[in-house]
């Protein structure tokens, strides 16, 4: 059936409103009394608010129910995140952890034991994770830049080469990691591997970027993986990864709707109580019309993410749909949030509110889960076929 707006059943408005209410008085309420210069919520505080999502039923609310999660489909996911993202902590996750932790989707596809061992506890006890795709030879073209090296020794593969731009693998139980197993076959010959963290030739090196939660370098030096850790058959770790584009892209554009929508809320209060010159700033038509610009682009990115999740649980190929939603969605969260601060003002620029850590957040965001020129490249594709290409058929 075609989509049909924005009415959303009750039981699911209930849901975000309830959601939202929990990040209000929970979360954004722990969030004020963390220093500004922290980086994150503080493990003692971020294990309390765990149990209390825990217990109120928001427990990997998106993760496959026979897994122990949720089991939301990608629609439902994507309501919910816009109301998760509205604190400060919310890059690189909404709820910055509070509402569980899945596992790398390409593991729903994993063997009986690999569920047990490692999907399971992960959605059970919020083990922290990586997915390791992107190397120094590029990020956005994996089939062809992957040069990472997955081979096969008796009951064990050996994997050697260098990952980049890996987030959670200084911390991580565990992760995925994409390598070649046939150097001949293109991206066929790209295989998925479940590395342990602390596995002897993994070497983790933390880089510094713009938002506060760092990525790392990774370096594998004949690092000894168990054969039972192949996720899926040899050769099918570039579609497992595939899997999780249109759900992760949506993700990311529904998290820069959520923290835009709550920069608006903030800068409007503000508008409606801090005079200049005599006179309110709401009362300027600069200020007026930023809102209102603000408003219509945080509409129109919501209609393309609510869209494209819908015609993903319909079944349809939503991959072109989901470039449109992440590449609107997360320029228009970047260009909003700044928005905001000018109204703002000095106070829009200081930690003591959220949206510095939002407009750095956001910068990261237009970058990671392709960059808004490989979505502008995949629509045009789209649209043009083989002559985006350079072919004539």
């Amino acid at each position: 059936m075609p989509f049909q707006g924005f009415d959303l059943p009750d039981e699911l408005k209930t849901l975000s409103d309830t959601i939202a209410e929990f990040v209000r008085e929970e979360i954004v309420a722990v969030e004020a009394g963390v220093p500004g210069d922290a980086r994150s919520i503080p493990a003692a505080d971020l294990a309390a608010l765990q149990k209390k999502a825990r217990d109120a039923g928001f427990w990997c609310l998106e993760a496959p129910q026979e897994f122990g999660g949720g089991g939301l489909s990608t629609f439902e996911g994507i309501v919910l995140t816009e109301q998760m993202a509205k604190h400060r902590y919310s890059f690189p996750a909404p709820g910055g952890g509070v509402f569980g932790i899945e596992p790398p989707v390409s593991l729903y596809r994993g063997s009986p034991r690999q569920i047990e061992q490692y999907v399971k506890p992960t959605i059970e006890h919020a083990w922290s994770t990586f997915s390791a795709i992107s190397e120094p030879t590029g990020g956005s073209d994996p089939a062809r830049s992957i040069r990472t090296t997955a081979t096969r020794d008796g009951d064990s593969y050996r994997v050697n080469g260098h990952k980049m731009w890996t987030t959670g693998a200084d911390h991580a139980r565990y992760g995925i990691v994409y390598a070649r197993t046939d150097r001949a076959a293109g991206r066929g010959g790209i295989s998925a591997l479940i590395v342990d963290g602390g596995t002897p030739g993994m070497t983790v090196t933390p880089i510094a970027v713009l938002r506060d939660h760092w990525t790392n370098e990774v370096r594998f030096d004949d690092c000894v993986v168990p054969a039972g850790n192949l996720v899926g058959a040899e050769g099918q770790g570039f579609g497992l990864a595939q899997e999780w584009l249109v759900r992760g892209r949506l993700r990311y554009a529904a998290q820069a709707i959520g923290v835009a929508e709550e920069s608006v809320r903030i800068a409007s209060e503000w508008a409606k109580q801090r005079s200049t010159f005599g006179a309110l700033l709401a009362t300027r038509q600069a200020v007026q019309f930023a809102i209102a610009d603000a408003r219509v682009k945080i509409s129109a990115a919501r209609h393309l993410t609510w869209e494209a999740a819908w015609d993903a649980d319909q079944g349809r190929d939503a991959r072109t749909k989901a470039s449109i939603a992440k590449l609107y969605g997360t320029e228009t969260g970047f260009a909003v949030v700044d928005a905001m601060m000018q109204i703002l003002g000095g106070m829009g620029m200081t930690k003591d509110l959220p949206l510095e850590h939002w407009f750095r957040g956001l910068r990261v965001s237009r970058v990671v889960e392709g960059p808004s020129e490989i979505h502008r490249f995949l629509i045009a594709r789209d649209m043009l076929g083989a002559a985006a290409l350079g072919r004539t058929s």
